[in-house]
């Protein structure tokens, strides 16, 4: 027993020096199979090669727009609320110009105008491919919201300006310019371009719901502020077309600088409403005034003033210019303080009603700007949105500050005003000095110079506005047109290749991993040390030679000196024994085979060996020697007047070596082995010979060789490499567990890996040399010799 303990601390002890075993197991893997590797490479790299040929390739098209931010303007700065978006928190006005480019609405726009939602493809052998150019058009007649459903039409353009028309199970022709309808899409027509000849070609055209159309678009389009400290916007759309995906971004920024400058049209044209409005008014009350000077002249018969009424006349003139200027700001703030009390009230303030106040201006210029960014919202959110709610906190705060400083403003030209009337009160007084006549005659020139200073106020007015219309630009400008990136982004070629190469070699890789996962089998020393820690005392290497006597006194084979090395292993093990039992899980691992050429490299010391043939159910090694039967172990056990010389003969395999067959197979074996006869002959056979070696029959079948371990001093347990099954080790791991065998080694038999790490690395058992010697058949066990065979190359 020490000595098998002291065998497997130093099998311990070669394990932990072989620290990078499941690397060489992982190469050696890969060598054995180097042909399937390099064959699904190649594989791999091919497949990628067709799939980047018939791949339609995706470009990406940028361009960058340029806005005015009036966070870098300084307009927000200036106001009262110039900290209010950092404390609630609000996007500069490019990140909500860059929702606003992003809008449905917009994007639809686009697909309208361009007519996305017709696509045109050149019918291939693989694939469609997608095209701009084609020798016709396709037109709808009808609204494009009359497309509910998607289309898919076959276009074969033939002679005589007629097309073949298919679509499924339909197929009709129809002439250029003439209409056509399918349900749920409209009618169409085709317009044919005289510039193409060749009719020979097929195309297909794809028409879709415009809603699906900008969904679509939307998806592959990107709009993003790449740098905080400056007002660019990024914008990128990917298409499969160049030219196509640099016009539809084309068309999205014109669609959008041209909605930017409609919304600072729509202040002006208020403004300008506004103004008209109260120049209709003035010009009837100056009209009526008119009138009323021109009667009283006729009534009175008024042809000249005194130098005095008309010095009075022009000094109340100016000061009623005054008033009347004062009076026209203080109606325009009262309209508007009213307008901004009613927080219902939500639209767009005029601009310019107090000049000189640049306070007052500013405010009405950031309010406006916020109700247009909260209008451009809306097409995309809900009222609902963060963004929204924020940007009405803001125009609450505005609409606070503006009456605050409407109230002051309206106070300080009251004041003017009263002022200026009191001054007027005076020169009236002094006018009720002039007669009668003279002095009602001022009075009426008094009015209308009012009237006329109001007149020429708004009209002055009405023409900066005017002008300033005509000077509106848009806040945003096109720095970097649109540009398709000459390679695609879309496949990319050297990542398709590489994925294509690591695809084919993960091939043979998943299947080894697979097929070493639904392996069952012993396949290398690993599943011996994973299903049991029992001793291995040889390995024996696979011989597609059929002779079964591999070890002789000049035998300098591989295979030979295995046999060698595993004697003298078995030296020790004995420690002073002679009896040695084989045995193994199943019929078929060789046990026949390995105690015949064993009992040979131990007779080549010349000692004496006998063989015993105690598979008395299935004997075999009669055969393999080629020797006839006769009397046997069985007829000894059952003639008490036998003598064991009549049972010895020579094996014939070596002049050391004695065979004694099982003899007729009895009925009961298993008693045989127990009789007290069996323990007689052991004896003497210990007397005679050196060497005692029986071949017992599997003991995972019969429980025979558990009976002969009480004659053995060791138990070989045969292993066979691609045939004992894992779970069959727990045979040998449960009779040493529950002491049924006192000393049992393993042998591994029927070694196939040419040059793995299996056969390279025994554990000093054997030499390693690969070259694939074993045995022949066990009964009628059919040989494989289809190892070349990639499903059978399990090897470690």
């Amino acid at each position: 027993m020490s000595n098998k303990i002291d065998w497997d601390d130093e099998l311990e002890s070669d394990h932990k020096k072989s620290d990078n075993k499941e690397l060489l197991k992982f190469i050696s893997k890969i060598l054995n199979n180097w042909f399937w590797f390099l064959l699904c490479g190649i594989l791999g790299i091919v497949l990628s090669f067709f799939y980047l040929r018939y791949t339609i390739p995706i470009y990406n098209i940028q361009g960058k727009l340029l806005v005015s931010d009036d966070k870098k303007g300084g307009l927000l700065g200036e106001s009262a609320l110039a900290d209010l978006s950092g404390i609630m928190g609000t996007k500069s006005s490019v990140d909500n110009e860059v929702e606003v480019i992003k809008t449905s609405d917009l994007m639809r726009e686009v697909i309208l105008e361009e007519e996305e939602y017709i696509n045109y493809f050149r019918i291939g052998t693989i694939h469609d491919v997608p095209i701009i150019k084609l020798p016709f058009k396709i037109k709808l007649l009808t609204s494009p919201d009359s497309i509910i459903e998607h289309l898919d039409l076959k276009i074969d353009p033939t002679f005589n300006s007629k097309y073949l028309i298919s679509n499924g199970d339909t197929s009709f022709t129809v002439s250029s310019n003439d209409a056509f309808s399918f349900e749920g899409i409209g009618n169409l027509m085709i317009k044919p371009d005289e510039k193409f000849t060749d009719h020979s070609e097929s195309f297909r055209v794809k028409i879709s719901p415009v809603r699906k159309s900008v969904e679509q678009i939307s998806k592959v389009f990107s709009a993003e502020v790449t740098n905080k400290n400056v007002s660019t916007i990024n914008l990128s759309l990917k298409h499969h077309i160049p030219l196509r995906g640099e016009q539809l971004l084309k068309s999205l920024i014109n669609k959008y600088v041209e909605l930017n400058l409609n919304d600072k049209n729509v202040i002006v044209d208020s403004t300008l409403s506004f103004i008209n409005s109260r120049l209709t008014d003035i010009t009837k009350e100056l009209a009526n005034v008119e009138d009323r000077i021109s009667g009283y002249k006729q009534s009175s018969k008024l042809t000249d003033l005194s130098q005095q009424s008309r010095v009075l006349i022009e000094n109340s003139s100016d000061f009623n210019k005054n008033i009347a200027e004062l009076e026209v700001k203080v109606n325009s703030l009262d309209g508007i303080l009213d307008y901004l009390k009613d927080e219902s009230n939500i639209r767009i303030l005029p601009s310019s009603i107090i000049p000189n106040d640049l306070t007052f201006n500013t405010l009405i210029s950031r309010y406006n700007e916020l109700l247009l960014q909260r209008e451009r919202l809306l097409l995309g959110v809900t009222e609902n949105n963060p963004l929204i709610e924020n940007i009405n906190t803001q125009i609450f705060g505005l609409r606070k500050d503006m009456i605050d400083n409407i109230s002051n403003t309206r106070n300080s030209l009251i004041i003017a005003r009263n002022s200026e009337m009191d001054l007027s009160k005076v020169i009236t007084s002094q006018i009720q000095q002039v007669p009668t006549i003279e002095r009602g005659y001022i009075d009426l020139a008094r009015l209308q110079q009012i009237k006329q200073a109001q007149y020429i106020f708004l009209q002055e007015k009405w023409e900066e506005t005017a002008i300033g219309r005509t000077a509106n630009v848009s806040n945003s400008k096109l720095i970097d047109s649109p540009k398709a990136e000459e390679i695609p982004i879309s496949p990319n070629k050297k990542l398709i290749y590489l994925l294509g190469l690591i695809l084919g070699l993960s091939i043979p890789l998943i299947f080894l991993y697979i097929q070493n996962l639904l392996n069952v089998r012993i396949q290398e020393i690993n599943d011996i040390e994973k299903y049991s820690n029992l001793t291995i005392l040889g390995m024996i290497s696979h011989s597609d030679d059929d002779d079964q006597i591999v070890v002789t006194k000049s035998s300098r084979t591989p295979i030979a000196e295995q046999f060698r090395a595993m004697r003298t292993n078995l030296e020790f093990t004995l420690a002073g024994g002679n009896r040695i039992l084989f045995t193994s899980s199943m019929s078929g691992e060789g046990k026949s085979y390995v105690a015949l050429n064993l009992a040979i490299a131990l007779a080549l010391l010349d000692k004496k060996v006998v063989l015993m043939e105690l598979d008395l159910r299935k004997p075999s090694i009669t055969s393999k020697l080629g020797l006839p039967a006769g009397k046997g172990f069985s007829h000894f056990i059952v003639r008490p007047e036998m003598t064991v010389d009549e049972i010895l003969m020579s094996s014939g395999a070596h002049e050391n070596v004695d065979l004694i067959q099982a003899g007729a197979i009895p009925p009961n074996p298993a008693e045989l082995l127990v009789h007290e006869r069996t323990n007689a002959l052991m004896d003497t056979l210990s007397e005679r010979y050196d060497y005692i070696i029986m071949d017992a029959p599997p003991i995972g079948m019969v429980t025979d060789a558990q009976l002969l371990e009480r004659y053995s001093d060791v138990c070989l347990y045969l292993v066979r490499q691609g045939f004992t099954f894992k779970d069959q080790l727990n045979i040998p791991k449960n009779l040493l567990k529950h002491s049924k065998f006192r000393n049992l080694q393993i042998v591994i038999n029927d070694i196939k890996s040419k040059g793995s790490y299996y056969s390279n690395y025994g554990y000093g058992y054997g030499y390693g040399y690969g070259y694939g010697y074993g045995y022949g058949n066990y009964s009628d066990i059919k040989k494989s010799s289809s190892n070349w065979k990639f499903w059978l190359r399990n090897k470690s």
